[in-house]
């Protein structure tokens, strides 16, 4: 019973209505995905030693960055780990400095009936302006799914990792106040939305991308609350 509750709330990660984009993205979901693949995946796999930022068109940092969510309950600092997901903190660094997450709420918190994820980064704005869009394409960026093995040099791209194979060992999980992309149920359809775990969710391991953990301001995000929201994200 419990195995079974537990799978039922780790679906509102994949299920809630603000996750799942509408029939019309499809076709821009096909074609990004892949030209990413085309200008970066192939590669990948010819030469484990490439460096990803040169291979893709998506915003791509290597370095472990530092963001300040200044919230209406206090400040939260996180530490993001560019070589462990290059293109998901690029991606995030790259809204925070459009400050694409100021004045956004955290439109998901769930606590019961036992410490779960509070999500944050809705692509509507506080004041219903959408401020997630690509400037290059003018549409909403997906970024692919990102998983790191430890005994590999690069992440994995777009597909789920079996956590239960020993030699799958991620290099980040699914802590307490740790990171991730929050997604819909298609792997490469990460956004803007992000999660910090409350709890260890091994249950989430290997399906969603872990890129960084709260390193202070955890008694704030203890505080938090549906519609509670982010004044201001500003990159350290």
């Amino acid at each position: 019973m419990k195995v079974s509750k537990e799978n039922n709330i780790s679906k509102n990660i994949l299920n809630s209505s603000s996750l799942i984009y509408r029939s019309s993205y499809i076709l821009y979901i096909f074609l990004i995905i892949n030209i990413f693949f085309i200008s970066g995946c192939s590669a990948l796999k010819k030469n484990d030693d490439v460096n990803i930022c040169s291979s893709t068109s998506l915003p791509c940092l290597l370095s472990t960055e530092y963001v300040l969510l200044i919230t209406n309950k206090g400040k939260i600092k996180l530490e993001l780990y560019g070589k462990s997901a290059p293109i998901t903190v690029g991606s995030f660094i790259d809204f925070v400095e459009k400050g694409a997450y100021d004045n956004t709420i955290f439109n998901r918190v769930i606590r019961k009936p036992y410490p779960f994820i509070i999500r944050g980064g809705e692509n509507i704005s506080i004041e219903g302006e959408n401020k997630f869009i690509d400037e290059e394409t003018g549409k909403i960026r997906f970024i692919p799914l990102e998983i790191k093995l430890k005994k590999n040099n690069l992440p994995t791209y777009g597909k789920e990792i079996d956590i239960s194979n020993k030699n799958n060992s991620l290099e980040l999980k699914h802590k307490r106040y740790f990171l991730s992309m929050a997604r819909s149920e298609k792997l490469d359809s990460a956004s803007s939305q992000f999660y910090i775990s409350l709890k260890s969710l091994p249950e989430l391991d290997g399906r969603f991308a872990v890129f960084g953990k709260v390193i202070s301001g955890m008694n704030v995000v203890e505080l938090i609350e549906e519609e509670d929201f982010i004044v201001e994200a500003k990159r350290l």
